[in-house]
Parts: structure tokens; sequence; C-alpha cells
């Protein structure tokens, strides 16, 4: 297993510090916000040398907060692909393996279902040309099933892959799928995956500490340790006590331990 985190668990501190911490807990790599990178004003080219020099991977999560790129708003529309240019070309800065991106979603739930999937599906094609010319892969999340959301289920998501074509890869997050549905089944559906968030979930909250939701962990964890790619811890934790990635890290060493137990 490929173990991530994601720098949002570590807000306040700077990204070179996410990396070092990263390091400090014997992690694989840190998949940088692109939000958080701006908010530290960091320079990327500075953080890929930190990363290289301490062998940590980088992934990005691209600009997501307030952005939806098959809006009905056409202003909208285009400063939403104009903001993840700019995460590609900041992916590209660092070097990243690659970089999640969120779909649009509905303008108003329910109404224009067809114009809003035409316009993923080609503003997809056009994010994916850019990337192509700075060498940077593409990954788009399955989002939780909420209002406004399309690509919430693997059968959904497989059939855009196709409408978009070769090219496009998936980020699977496990705090997205239905507490009744199966985390393992949907993983196994979902075609093109190269990435896999990773949190619990409640019924009334997403993104939760591993241990403290309802997911069923122990269903899915054994899958993820056999993958090899980036499985990358998420979270929001804005304080400087890191208690959230603390929570999540004593979860999975305790989790491993009483495996081990059991063999």
């Amino acid at each position: 297993m490929k173990l991530f985190i994601a720098s949002s668990l570590c807000w306040d501190y700077h990204p070179n510090e996410v990396i070092t911490i990263a390091k400090e807990n014997g992690l694989h790599g840190v998949e940088l916000w692109a939000e958080h990178i701006y908010y530290h004003q960091a320079n990327p080219a500075e953080i890929r040398i930190h990363a290289e020099k301490e062998s940590i991977e980088l992934t990005l999560h691209a600009s997501s907060w307030d952005l939806n790129i098959c809006s009905i708003n056409k202003g909208i529309q285009e400063q939403s692909i104009a903001e993840l240019k700019k995460s590609i070309d900041l992916a590209s800065a660092l070097g990243a393996l690659h970089m999640t991106f969120h779909p649009g979603r509905l303008t108003v739930k329910k109404y224009l279902v067809d114009e809003h999937m035409r316009a993923l599906v080609t503003n997809t094609k056009r994010l994916l040309e850019y990337a192509a010319v700075r060498e940077v892969v593409l990954s788009v999340e399955m989002m939780e099933p909420i209002a406004k959301e399309i690509l919430t289920e693997p059968k959904a998501m497989n059939y855009f892959l196709e409408q978009v074509g070769g090219g496009l890869q998936v980020t699977f997050d496990i705090a997205h799928t239905p507490l009744e549905e199966s985390n393992q089944i949907y993983l196994k559906e979902l075609q093109r995956v190269n990435s896999i968030h990773v949190s619990d979930s409640k019924r009334d909250q997403y993104h939760v500490p591993l241990g403290e939701g309802e997911i069923n962990l122990e269903e899915i964890l054994p899958c993820l340790a056999e993958k090899d790619l980036p499985i990358v811890l998420e979270g929001m934790d804005t304080g400087r006590s890191l208690f959230f990635l603390k929570k999540h890290l004593n979860y999975l060493h305790k989790e491993w331990k009483e495996r081990k137990r059991s063999i």
C-alpha cells in the first residue's frame, strides 16, 4: 500500500512542512491541494525540490471550491476551466504523478441534465488536451450522492469515460460510497482507477477520522492494502495539533497490528 496524506489534513502547515510530516510518519507521498499551495503562496519549484530530497511522491488535488465546469452560467463554466488549467500547470511544475479534479454538477437539481452532461464531456476533453501538452495525467473523482452531483456511482462514471475517450483516469473515494452499498463492489466495478481517497463517513457527515464513522472498513481496507496505487488519507484540519491525521494513523496501526495477530 502506498499511503499518502492530503495536505488539507495539515492546512496550517506550509506544503514543505507537510512533506516533512509525511516523511517522519513513514508515508509514501502527499496529495497537495492547489488551494493549500495558493493559501501559503508556496513556490511549486521549491516544493518539488523538497519532495525529491525527502523521497516523497506528489499528486495534486486541483482547485474545486466554487467551481463548476458544466455550469449553465457560461461565465462560471469558462472561469472554472481556466482555474483547472491553472491547476494543470501547477501539477506540471510539481512533477505530480497525476491531478485529481472534481467533475461538474447540475446548476439546478434535476433540470437540464443532458445539457450539463454535454458540457461536462466537451470541457473534460478540453482539459485532457491541455494536460497532454503538459504531460499531466488527469483523474476525475467520483462524487458523493448528494443534490446536484452527477457522477456518483460506477455505471454513470464508466459511461462518462466511454464518452470522453482514452486518457482519463478515476479517483475513487470510499467516503463517497453510500453506507448501504459495498466499497469493495464499487471498486471492482469502476474502470481506470488510479487513486483512492480514504476517510470514514457518517450518515450526517462525510470525511471523518477512520474508525469514527459507519463505513465497513474491515471489508475495504484489505482490498486497498493489495493496491499499488496512491491511497490518500483525507480530511480537513486547520489546527496545528494534527489530531485528524493522528486518528487516521492510529486506527491503521491498530488495524494492521490486530490483523497480524489473527494470522
